[in-house]
């Protein structure tokens, strides 16, 4: 079924045409339609009050004559007289509807003109009247009922708003025949309401009442089969590589996490500011989020779900890259406020308070830009159509969230981020030379190093593949992986091997502590036992003098030798009396005089045998 308009509906509505019979022509017109303005519909109270005040002016003489008066008497054209006189039968057919648009822009232009005096104050005196400008000004707002629906201007073009008047479809079907010829002419079958604006069917029965078509029945033919169309959904091997990258990001931040706070009290954790560690690892977590809403279209939510999931990313983007690189800032300032106060031979507290004012300003800033952003231009999800058939149907589409007014927000989270990022790297680079466990800078200018790397070669990539919306995705996803995998890998990597360094050499001086004491105690055992062994000859020596002292007793019978024997028992006496005491000394001591003891056994004589046991072991007395 073809839908004719313009001069054709004209050539077809308002005048019957004849044609061959069952020529080409003839059965390509049957059971067609027209659309067109109307300029009113019958029935509607507007139009038939119009209808009732034309047919009046057929019977009134002075009204005829008037509209007369302003007629052309006649016109040639192309040799053809056209007379413009105007009758009582002309006045009782019903009126075109050119001549409905007329009339309404006749009124048009008075309303127009009234409103634009009355603006003005115009008395209509000399050159006191409106201007032109004025004129126009007030045409534009013109809004009144009439014949043909509700008159409004466009704004656009300036002319009649279309939706704003009567619509005519009109079914072209057989009002005459004959043996040879056919003739047809559009039959009114339903209108479009101006003022209510929907589509009704023609009443009262004044018209017929179904719609029949080329094949002379009412049942409609089969619609055009619908077209494949390439929607340009993200494949399902790119989602899922996507969103295990996301789990991979997730899963080292919840272990660094755990991790901080397991070993929070290890001097290397302690020295690096547990509580900033778990912001950098909060941060990264929330940044990856952002992938999982962008990873959506058609294929998984409904309009309503995609519409609240264009609004996501740019608060998991902002807000976790905030979070990640104001808590490096605030870390590292704090660190170089101590080292610098220390410098300067000052005792100054920072707390963790101090340094979270510019987190906080930071965060809010993120804030309200992106709640101003959403009041203003809510995003949605949109598919625009990439190509059409010869019958207007989409064959390949793509689907995309739309946020008017992005670029003044984009600049802004920008400037924001931007200035996070780069006091960061300030705060890394003017503590590169403090040369404590708590120096990050060489790692975190690593990590910024990756993080442009990303920047520089994804972000052009990014622009190249905007039409495809797998390729974008996945680009994103690896920019998004590269700054977070970089970020936490390079802050967290480095303690983890300090730490364990730590704890090595802390092992390691203590089994040699252990080995330390092992060795002392061996010496001590070993110069004990020297100590038992150099007792048991001692005591041996003991014996064997004293019988050498009663041998002597007995057989000393002259003064010489009885004086012999006092000295040699004054000088044995001094001997013992430096043997008592050294035991209870040291090993050194006791080895050195263990060799006193082994000359003392070779004295030939003692008579003093009291002196003798003062020295002795107790199971020899």
């Amino acid at each position: 079924m073809w839908l004719f308009s313009g001069s054709i509906a004209t050539y077809l509505y308002e005048n019957a045409q004849t044609f061959e019979k069952n020529s080409i022509l003839a059965n390509a017109t049957f059971g067609n339609a027209v659309i067109t303005d109307g300029g009113g519909a019958p029935g509607a109270p507007e139009y038939e009050t119009f209808v009732d005040e034309w047919k009046k002016l057929g019977s009134n003489p002075e009204a005829l004559s008037y509209i007369n008066s302003k007629q052309p008497q006649q016109l040639s054209l192309g040799g053809k007289l056209f007379n413009f006189n105007r009758t009582k039968d002309w006045f009782d057919s019903p009126p075109h509807h050119v001549s409905i648009y007329a009339y309404e822009a006749i009124i048009g232009m008075g309303i127009s003109a009234c409103q634009a005096a009355s603006e003005s104050s115009s008395t209509f005196k000399e050159n006191d009247v409106f201007s032109g400008a004025d004129h126009h000004k007030a045409f534009l707002n013109i809004n009144f009922r009439s014949a043909s629906g509700e008159v409004k201007i466009s704004p656009d073009n300036f002319s009649r708003d279309g939706p704003s008047t009567y619509y005519v479809v009109s079914n072209i079907l057989e009002i005459n025949s004959t043996d040879t010829t056919i003739t047809m002419k559009g039959q009114k079958y339903a209108y479009f309401d101006g003022v209510t604006r929907e589509w009704k069917p023609y009443i009262n029965g004044r018209f017929m009442d179904q719609f029949i078509f080329s094949d002379g029945t009412t049942n409609a033919p089969p619609q055009i089969s619908p077209a494949k169309e390439d929607m340009n959904l993200i494949s399902a091997g790119v989602r899922a590589s996507c969103l295990v990258l996301v789990s991979v990001i997730i899963i080292i931040a919840i272990t660094f996490v755990t991790y901080t706070v397991k070993m929070r009290k290890h001097p290397v954790i302690r020295m690096a500011q547990p509580p900033f560690l778990v912001m950098i690892c909060l941060g990264t977590f929330i940044m990856s989020l952002a992938i999982i809403p962008e990873s959506m279209d058609e294929g998984v939510l409904s309009q309503q779900g995609l519409n609240r999931a264009c609004s996501l990313p740019p608060w998991f983007y902002s807000f976790g890259f905030t979070i990640t690189f104001a808590a490096l800032f605030s870390k590292l300032w704090r660190v170089n406020k101590v080292v610098n106060a220390g410098r300067a031979c000052q005792r100054v507290t920072v707390t963790l308070q101090d340094v979270m004012v510019p987190f906080g300003v930071l965060i809010t800033s993120n804030a309200f830009i992106l709640s101003i952003r959403e009041g203003i231009a809510p995003s949605s999800w949109e598919r625009t159509t990439l190509a059409t058939n010869n019958f207007d149907q989409v064959t390949a589409s793509k689907g995309s969230c739309k946020r008017d007014q992005n670029i003044g927000f984009i600049i802004a989270i920008l400037v924001v981020n931007g200035v996070a990022l780069l006091l960061a790297c300030y705060q890394a680079y003017i503590g590169r030379k403090v040369r404590t466990e708590m120096n990050e800078s060489k790692y975190i200018g690593m990590a910024m190093v990756c993080i442009f790397q990303s920047f520089f070669f994804g972000i052009p990539l990014l622009f190249l593949t905007l039409e495809n919306r797998s390729a974008s995705l996945f680009i994103a996803t690896s920019i998004c992986f590269v700054i977070c995998v970089a970020t936490l890998l390079f802050i967290f990597i480095p303690k983890i091997l300090a730490q364990r360094e730590k704890d090595n050499e802390r092992n390691n001086t203590r089994a040699s502590s252990t080995i330390s004491g092992l060795s002392a105690r061996a010496r001590q055992l070993r110069a004990s036992s020297r100590a038992s062994t150099n007792t048991d000859t001692m005591s041996a020596s003991l014996l064997q003098l004293r019988a050498q002292q009663r041998v002597k007793r007995l057989s000393s019978v002259s003064e010489k030798d009885s004086r012999t024997a006092d000295e040699q028992s004054v000088a044995t006496g001094s001997k013992r009396r430096m043997s008592a005491f050294p035991i209870r000394a040291s090993g050194e001591a006791l080895e050195s005089e263990v060799v006193v003891q082994e000359d003392f056994g070779g004295l030939e004589s003692a008579k003093r045998e009291p002196d003798v046991e003062f020295g002795a072991p107790e199971e020899l007395r």
